[in-house]
């Protein structure tokens, strides 16, 4: 075994490459076991399987690398359905983003044990284990983030110049799948000031820079020309515009700058942030555990007495993430802090080292049946608390991050399709609603079937414009006149709703669409409407008097029949 303040640093050992890919094996054993089904949980995976469906574009700035990438994972991958692979994906990711962070420990202790240990505690992450499992940017950007970090040590311990140059290309190949990577910025500058400043000042490395930066940025292309295709789904899409020029100055300029969302970047009031550290510091805390964030702080303490330049190189990374994610005004910030928990774990794993050889030494101190026992006695017992400290966090954190049962999405929306006819609207509730990402889910399931399902999905005013054209999506103020009751009763189209709570539908007589199982309501079809005193069916009255009983007003409760 080799010790951690070795100076050798001879490329990876074969046996080490094994091992990381053992872990990331194991990692994504695990993951599969968890993995979503189908479509969903969140609004931003259906957003992701929906797009990546159909070569659409999604929400500012955009992921063009993930959308494409998504689209030939969606065509590769072995599972069920689309939405499965797209999830399997991202267990590929994280899984792999586990492997390189055992290398990445390796370089810092050249230890197998520390090694597998932090690789370990970043598996059963809740947070990191969770995007694992279904369709999101994070599991690939984890990876990322990983791999220019492996590659920069690399490229510092043993100045070798492809390390430096994959680093580079692997840095703005990044920025294709989420623009965040502009955090780590400080740290890769870091790293080049520490080792060769000459490949950011000679003219020649700054020109093959720039050609990197410029080939990585032609990803971006995806975006104004998928937008131009008019595909069935792009959200806040910058449209086409017939001067080129202004295109890219206006509509496709802030697009790429985050739209709507970019008011959010530092956005939090002082008083918010200092509210946001203490939460921020018991999510780090669920992530590891109390004992793998002091095992994580000690071995960033101890690093930094030892080679002092490698623990500042994670250290700015993790810094400039977490600063950044303290004042970004956003739901899910918690999600932006992934990054931060893939740069801790090297440090959680040689924070481990050194406890286990400190323990080894302290441990000749004792005569256990001769020293040769006493040698061994202290390690063994060192790495069964270990072992059973990942079972238990692996037993706790598993309830937290299991998806594999969530079919609820799938279910539903197929036993609503089956009764859409040609021409429906579904009503999309408003994003208040818990019916509201079903509707995005019922969209993304539309357009996988084969063929796809002609539906129109009529949006609220809160979203608008709507997320795609016509027939796909229609915004609420254009569908309104044709949804009067006079207008309804003329028009015989048929109406879908998600949710009977819509004040919408007050005066909407609703019938219940039930699963094959009869256990859960799938939607609702609106069957008459209420004018004054008087219930005016939208059906012949053979039908009528068939589901008038199961037909519900405004305020009253549908059930399945037994």
């Amino acid at each position: 075994m080799i010790a951690p303040d070795s100076t050798d640093h001879e490329p990876i050992p074969h046996i080490v490459l094994l091992a990381a890919l053992a872990a990331a094996l194991l990692a994504l054993g695990i993951y599969l076991g968890t993995l979503h089904p189908g479509v969903g949980p969140s609004i931003d995976s259906i957003e992701l399987h929906t797009a990546a469906l159909v070569g659409g574009v999604i929400h500012p700035p955009g992921s063009p690398q993930y959308l494409m990438l998504g689209r030939l994972m969606m065509a590769i991958l072995p599972g069920h359905s689309a939405a499965y692979r797209l999830n399997l994906f991202s267990a590929l990711c994280a899984a792999a983003a586990v492997g390189v962070v055992y290398l990445l420990c390796y370089r810092l202790s050249h230890h197998f044990p520390a090694s597998l240990f932090a690789s370990l505690t970043l598996v059963i992450a809740p947070r990191f284990w969770y995007q694992a499992n279904i369709a999101e940017l994070y599991a690939l950007n984890s990876l990322y983030v990983a791999a220019v970090g492996y590659l920069l040590l690399t490229w510092h311990q043993t100045r070798q110049p492809a390390a430096y140059w994959a680093a580079t290309a692997l840095y703005a190949l990044s920025f294709g799948n989420h623009l965040s990577m502009i955090l780590l910025l400080p740290m890769f500058l870091y790293a080049v000031a520490i080792t060769d400043q000459t490949k950011l000042t000679r003219p020649v490395n700054l020109l093959i820079t720039a050609g990197i930066v410029l080939l990585a940025a032609a990803q971006y292309l995806y975006i104004p020309l998928r937008a131009a295709a008019n595909p069935p789904f792009c959200n806040y899409c910058p449209g086409p515009l017939p001067n080129l020029l202004d295109y890219v100055r206006g509509p496709l300029l802030d697009y790429l700058t985050g739209g709507p969302f970019k008011q959010a970047m530092f956005g939090l009031p002082r008083r918010a942030i200092m509210a946001r550290l203490p939460e921020s510091m018991g999510a780090w805390g669920r992530q590891f555990m109390p004992w793998g964030l002091i095992l994580g702080v000690a071995g960033a303490w101890d690093l930094l007495q030892k080679d002092a330049e490698a623990a500042w190189l994670l250290l700015i990374g993790i810094g400039a993430e977490y600063a950044f994610v303290m004042g970004y005004d956003i739901p899910d910030w918690h999600d932006f802090l992934t990054p931060c928990y893939v740069l801790f774990a090297p440090l959680l794993g040689y924070g481990a080292l050194r406890l286990w050889l400190l323990l080894k030494r302290d441990s000749r101190r004792f005569t256990l049946k001769g020293q040769m026992w006493a040698d061994y006695a202290y390690p063994a017992a060192l790495t069964a608390v270990g072992l059973a400290l990942l079972v238990l966090s692996f037993f706790v954190n598993i309830p937290l991050v299991d998806q594999s049962e969530d079919t609820a999405y799938e279910v539903n929306g197929l036993a609503l399709l089956a009764q859409v006819e040609p021409g429906a609207w579904l009503l999309m509730p408003h994003p208040d609603s818990a019916a509201f990402y079903y509707s995005w889910a019922v969209r993304y399931l539309a357009l996988a079937a084969r063929p796809p399902v002609e539906l129109t999905v009529v949006t609220p005013e809160q979203v608008n414009p709507p997320p795609g054209p016509a027939p796909y999506y229609l915004a609420w103020a254009d569908a309104a006149p044709q949804l009067e009751p006079d207008a309804l009763l003329a028009n015989g189209r048929q109406i879908l709703l998600l949710d009977p709570g819509d004040e919408r539908a007050a005066a909407w007589g609703l019938l219940p669409i039930c699963t094959p199982d009869g256990e859960s309501i799938a939607g609702y079809e609106v069957v008459a409407v209420r004018e004054g005193g008087s219930i005016q069916p939208l059906m012949g009255v053979s039908q009528w008097d068939a589901v008038r009983e199961s037909v519900v007003f405004f305020g009253e409760a549908a059930s399945c029949p037994d």
